[in-house]
């Protein structure tokens, strides 16, 4: 299943998916072994991004999720529902309950 959210704010696309990468970055106990999100622009779409996965012992990005604006909304889409854990804590906590909403598909 897939999940979108919808988080209504006046913030840039990119600001709203730098949130949900601060939060999504891990050291491992070996040195040279981290994993962290990052944000890359759509080189497709201006104002469009991508959240990816980076391990740094590889150099092959995953993709998370893709991050856009609707109106006064923005919108973090096709994200794997294993991974909401990652999104819903940073989202609710930075811009309040009431403008998060979540889609399931």
């Amino acid at each position: 299943m897939t999940l979108f959210f919808y988080v209504k704010t006046l913030d840039t696309p990119k600001n709203v998916g730098q949130i949900v990468c601060d939060d999504n970055s891990i050291t491992g106990e070996h040195p040279g072994d981290e994993y962290s999100w990052i944000m890359e622009i759509d080189r497709n779409k201006s104002d469009y991004w991508k959240i990816r996965g980076k391990y740094s012992k590889l150099d092959d990005l995953t993709q998370i999720a893709i991050v856009y604006r609707i109106g006064d909304t923005i919108v973090l889409g096709e994200i794997d529902n294993a991974l909401v854990s990652n999104f819903v804590n940073s989202l609710i906590e930075k811009y309040g309950f009431d403008n998060v909403k979540w889609l399931l598909t």
